[in-house]
């Protein structure tokens, strides 16, 4: 679970996110409500999120899918897919207040998931799943303002020790200053690891934790050549939980992590460019454990490729470079390895859109024994439009982690399909199904004061069917 929070260009993503934490969340965030569309930017570093029907795959703890894009500071580029794209006639207009325009939604689940605790001997249980959120924006000629809050429980009656609330808040702003454009965003997450997470082991019951995190950039366009510097800051705090009835530190992690970086784009034409991305980050880590060395570090990455436009109907971005993580304590192996994001979007008709995408990183990790990990990401989409008002989905996934200190390595598969049902402006149907699977090879050893031994994240499969009642204004 890295620190490095990353804000993507990107396509329109479901509007369920995963509940995890760390910066391996690059490939599937929660970008947006469906039907909205943002501004092009390209911001540090940068990778194509996918549009699903279907829940994500709860993955390695990743926070940045709930770093709220619809607020300037978090914003994304525009990558219309069929399930994104408007439609005026099923849209939700939003409430005018002055000059915001104010858009409240509500979700209503209900489903199964067969394997709550994420074991090899599964329990199973209904799932009741509320949500709700309100966005407040502001587009004026000189730049934007916008906000946004946000709650999420799930309850599984047959496991409750399983149930948990997260909410979050966010609120951001840009402003022109002729072409160069300063962008400033906060937001406030408070989010929970489950057992069914990669890189955490079989917690008797979720563990809370919350991140503040800050940015500014600012962006200067010289013809085709744009600039962008930027600064994230971020703080972490974690409570400490429970696994198999033995306590596991989890306030260890508890860190501020800086991450200054600079993006440069060179358009050679239209949607057509070559960018040069450089971030450097250090974490400092707040609570030490006695007899357990400190995990402060340095980390710098480079990436450089293309963002390609070939004629609208197929685009692709790749960028490639390499990453490197120096730990203070001698203590710990440097890690590094090349790194990767890269994503095509394939739009054959108007009714059909394929999004496949793909990244390497070095992640953060919730065992102190384990310290890090490569994590390689493969992900591909399917958007069918059956009728104006019914879009189908397929998707699947593949993450697989390689722990640098101890060895081992873990898998995640995930894979779905769905189905959203445009109602009317208001309210729309969605049905999914998930399945999902973690394979886990080698164990972790603990250190003092730390009393678990075994595999980090047992074996487990995992089937979800749900149903969802979409309500806005």
């Amino acid at each position: 679970m890295n620190s490095n929070l990353r804000v993507s260009v990107s396509f329109p993503a479901c509007p369920l996110a995963t509940k995890n934490e760390g910066r391996a969340g690059i490939l599937w965030r929660r970008v947006a409500t469906q039907g909205q569309q943002y501004s092009d930017i390209f911001a540090p570093p940068v990778l194509a999120l996918i549009v699903c029907l279907a829940p994500p795959a709860l993955r390695a703890q990743a926070i940045d899918q709930y770093l709220d894009t619809t607020i300037p500071g978090y914003n994304t580029a525009p990558g219309v897919t069929v399930a994104s794209r408007e439609h005026p006639e099923y849209d939700p207009s939003g409430v005018r207040v002055g000059g915001f325009t104010l858009l409240p939604t509500l979700d209503e689940s209900v489903g199964y998931d067969d394997n709550v605790t994420g074991t090899g001997d599964p329990h199973g249980s209904v799932l009741l799943d509320t949500s709700a959120r309100l966005d407040a924006m502001n587009q004026m000629s000189d730049g934007s303002l916008g906000a946004s809050v946000s709650v999420d429980n799930a309850e599984y009656p047959n496991q409750s020790s399983q149930s948990y609330t997260n909410w979050t808040a966010a609120l951001g702003g840009t402003h022109d200053f002729g072409g160069d454009t300063l962008t400033i965003g906060a937001t406030h997450l408070n989010l929970s690891q489950t057992p069914r997470d990669l890189d955490a082991p079989e917690l008797n019951s979720p563990i809370a934790y919350r991140v503040d995190d800050m940015r500014a950039a600012y962006r200067v366009v010289l013809s085709r050549l744009s600039l962008e510097p930027a600064f994230d800051v971020s703080w972490y705090g974690f409570d400490n939980g429970t696994v198999l009835g033995k306590t596991y530190l989890q306030t260890y992690r508890d860190r501020i992590a800086y991450s200054p970086g600079v993006t440069a784009n060179y358009e050679f034409a239209t949607r057509r460019s070559i960018v040069f991305v450089v971030r450097d980050t250090s974490a400092d880590f707040a609570n030490a454990v006695p007899g357990v060395p400190s995990q402060n570090y340095n980390d710098v990455s480079t990436l450089t490729g293309v963002a390609y436009d070939v004629d609208g109907a197929l685009s692709f971005r790749l960028l490639g470079g390499y990453e490197q993580r120096n730990f203070r304590s001698g203590a710990y192996k440097t890690i590094s390895a090349p790194i990767l994001e890269g994503s095509v979007t394939w739009t054959p008709t108007g009714l059909t859109t394929i999004t496949g995408t793909a990244a390497r990183y070095i992640e953060d990790s919730s065992a102190e024994a384990t310290i890090g990990y490569t994590e390689s990401a493969l992900r591909l989409n399917v958007d069918h439009e059956l009728y104006r008002n019914i879009v189908l989905n397929a998707n699947a996934g593949l993450f697989v982690d390689n722990y640098a200190q101890n060895g081992g390595s873990q898998e995640y598969f995930t894979g779905g399909t769905g189905v959203t049902w445009r109602l009317n402006r208001n309210m729309r149907l969605v049905g999914d199904y998930t399945y999902s699977s973690r394979r886990s090879s080698g164990t972790t050893t603990y250190q003092p004061p730390f009393t678990l031994d075994g595999v980090f994240g047992g074996n487990y499969s995992e089937n979800v069917f749900r149903i969802r009642l979409r309500f806005a204004l």
